[in-house]
């Protein structure tokens, strides 16, 4: 899986946990405020940004058709370790996904994260007025919480909302628009999946104002203009508002064109790092113990069948983006590696590409599709063609699967692209010949996650998502 070189964020984050007795000026024996910008700053990315391991939905991939399941085997060594145990309820698309094969509860803590960092960014929007600091100070500032608020909610609304759908947005559930600036303990309701999606797209545009009020240039482990136009460009995607998706993505192409040339990649250096070009905006790491591995000894989560035949021999990615080990010997990929998530320029092109083709325009959407194969593959036969409507947009989907595989996107778009069929084959027991076979039904409820039992426990009056029951086939 594709890697991050995080020197940068480490230095930030020892500066934050050095700082952070400073920064507040103690107003009470039991109360400290923050005064200025740069103070407020600090509290924003220590507690609103995502850094680190402080990643969500660290089980989105394991739902998807990208993995398939292998047992490790048991032993006294820790590259034994096995993950089944805390990933069945995902990967097997069970009613409480929570629970773990030993009747253990595993929190969800996605929820958590995301309405917390909400939280801040509420807190921080609500008292600019009173801070100390320059208008250009002001405006990034404001203009970083939007953003932010806006990337929780996508998550949030995808992760524990019904799938968007223009006709159903209006009852469909969504999740509970937080608008408050306290610790208030209330219990909140959901709001439809419309409302989740306009609040979405105004944080944006108001957080793109503001981003071209201000002159302020940071490092792309902050928000900027470039990843709001790409979130703005997702979000229109999943909404359908295909000239929008247009108009964002050619903002963002605009001011960041560049992709990552494969075949001048030193091998040393990992796709994610600090100088890639098509970085916009980086949000953490994990190295998530579904798809850990050790020397010679393959994940429980290793790549799917039918992803890796999707690669071609010539194409570049399959070394950049993942490993093989030595039980595998059939040629096909097995395992991704400790990784960075980030929002990146091929996603624009990929968009755009979408757009293209559900506006009828299939020559661009090829053009913008041929475009990152050119950074991909070791020589010039990489370029796809095709006539109809249907055969681009089959190929536009494939090539998002490749590029954007292991990156929280597939479930999502998976979501979009109407809840297709998927069978899970789990691998009981020590061995790796008893299976269980799990199917996912096309247009299934489980394609919507449950609220996290802890949220649920506090909140009797929300309501949840009905899950079937599921059993092995």
């Amino acid at each position: 899986m594709k890697q991050m070189k995080y020197n940068i964020l480490f230095i930030l984050i020892s500066l934050i946990l050095t700082s952070c007795n400073n920064f507040l000026e103690e107003k009470s024996n039991d109360k400290i405020i923050p005064k200025t910008v740069d103070n407020y700053e600090e509290l924003l990315y220590g507690e609103a940004y995502f850094k680190g391991n402080e990643t969500f939905g660290n089980y989105l991939d394991i739902m998807t058709d990208d993995v398939k399941c292998y047992t490790k085997g048991h032993g006294s060594s820790s590259l034994s370790s096995d993950a089944r145990e805390v990933a069945y309820g995902y990967y097997a698309w069970q009613q409480e996904p929570e629970i773990a094969t030993s009747g253990s509860r595993n929190d969800d803590m996605s929820w958590k994260k995301l309405y917390h960092s909400i939280l801040m960014c509420n807190i921080i929007i609500n008292d600019l007025p009173d801070m100390e600091g320059t208008d250009d100070e002001k405006y990034f500032l404001n203009a970083e919480a939007l953003f932010i608020r806006a990337f929780d909610y996508f998550y949030l609304v995808n992760l524990y909302g019904e799938p968007y759908n223009k006709s159903s947005a209006p009852t469909a559930l969504g999740v509970p628009i937080n608008s408050l600036t306290g610790m208030e303990d209330i219990s909140l309701s959901r709001v439809s999946v419309e409302e989740n999606y306009n609040q979405i797209m105004d944080d944006l545009n108001n957080s793109i104002e503001l981003f071209k009020k201000t002159n302020i240039v940071l490092n792309h482990f902050k928000a900027n203009i470039e990843s709001a136009y790409l979130l703005a460009s997702r979000t229109s995607l999943y909404m359908k508002n295909y000239k929008d998706v247009v108009k964002y993505a050619d903002l963002v192409i605009a001011k960041k064109p560049s992709l990552y040339d494969f075949k001048t990649k030193d091998a040393k250096v990992l796709f994610i790092n600090d100088f890639n070009p098509e970085i916009l905006f980086a949000f953490g790491y994990y190295r998530l113990s579904f798809f850990d591995s050790g020397y010679f000894i393959v994940s429980n989560f290793p790549v799917s069948d039918d992803l890796s035949a999707l690669y071609a021999n010539n194409d570049l990615r399959k070394k950049v983006f993942f490993k093989k080990n030595m039980p595998n010997k059939n040629g096909k990929l097995d395992d991704t590696k400790t990784y960075g998530y980030a929002m990146r320029t091929s996603e624009a092109y990929l968009n755009r590409a979408e757009a293209y083709c559900e506006l009828g325009n299939i020559d661009k959407a090829l053009a913008d599709i041929n475009k990152i194969r050119a950074y991909r593959f070791s020589d010039d036969n990489y370029r796809v063609e095709a006539s109809s409507k249907e055969d681009v947009l089959k190929i536009i989907k494939d090539e998002r699967r490749r590029e954007l595989c292991f990156e929280k996107q597939r479930w999502f778009d998976l979501r979009r692209w109407g809840m297709p069929r998927i069978e899970h084959v789990y691998k009981a027991g020590t061995s790796n010949i008893i299976d269980e076979v799990y199917v996912l039904n096309e247009g299934d409820v489980a394609y919507t996650l449950p609220i996290p039992y802890s949220e649920m426990e506090r909140n009797t009056k929300i309501v949840n998502i009905k899950r079937p029951e599921r059993s092995a086939q």
